[in-house]
């Protein structure tokens, strides 16, 4: 046998060994991965952008809430039925002292009151303005029989998957990120003055092998109870 056989003969263990050591870190690896199951992280921020100083002098308890706006191009439109659930659902947890007049509740009375018309002009017109115009916005309070009216709005709802681990050429762990965000402003519908303004965004990321999405109800109820916590009263 020649030398060079000798030399080819031996590179043979070696370079199995190297398959055996990775193979055996791979399934330690995804072994610890699935006994540990997924990591999951939640981050949320809320911040108050204004406050007038009519908002200490508020007396009464009983507000309206508006059907949540969304912008007609975000493509969100599915969520907005859900989104004002959850966000009043948070009201009714953290501040249950205000009485609050659910969106439903809003558009049957206006509904009753024969208001439709003046209720769609109205948010058309806030949709590309970003006001409540006065002269509708008193005529939806006095159906409600409030003062005081909430437009929440979906700002935003997005999700991303990356990888952030490779072995042997195969993505092993991926995460998935889910971002929800939202903001509150709340009407006097006599003056129609926005007299407060607050926004919260929630992301929760789970990291896995085989991470599933996370819902949009989990992340957008982790956003708006961030925000409500910020409500003055």
């Amino acid at each position: 046998m020649t030398k060079s056989q000798i030399s080819n003969n031996n590179q043979y263990p070696i370079t199995n060994t190297k398959i055996s050591w990775r193979l055996f870190i791979l399934v330690l690896f995804l072994t610890l991965i699935g006994c540990g199951g997924p990591l999951k992280q939640i981050n949320v921020s809320s911040y108050e952008f204004y406050r007038s100083p009519q908002v200490d002098k508020i007396d009464s308890n009983r507000i309206g809430f508006l059907t949540t706006a969304l912008s007609r191009v975000s493509g969100l439109g599915e969520y907005k039925v859900t989104i004002s659930d959850i966000i009043e659902k948070a009201f009714q947890k953290e501040k249950p002292k205000i009485n609050i007049i659910s969106s439903r509740e809003t558009i049957n009375s206006i509904n009753t009151a024969d208001l439709t018309d003046i209720y769609a002009k109205m948010l058309d017109y806030y949709d590309t303005t970003g006001i409540l115009k006065k002269d509708y916005l008193w005529k939806v309070g006095d159906a409600l029989k409030v003062r005081y009216i909430i437009q929440p709005k979906l700002l935003s709802f997005t999700e991303s998957i990356s990888s952030r681990f490779s072995l042997l050429g195969l993505s092993i762990v991926s995460t998935r990120e889910t971002t929800v965000k939202l903001s509150l402003q709340l009407w006097d519908t006599v003056t129609g003055n926005v007299i407060w303004e607050g926004s919260g965004q929630a992301t929760v990321a789970i990291e896995s092998m085989r991470a599933k999405p996370v819902t949009f109800e989990e992340v957008a109820e982790a956003a708006s109870f961030s925000v409500v916590k910020k409500f003055p009263f």
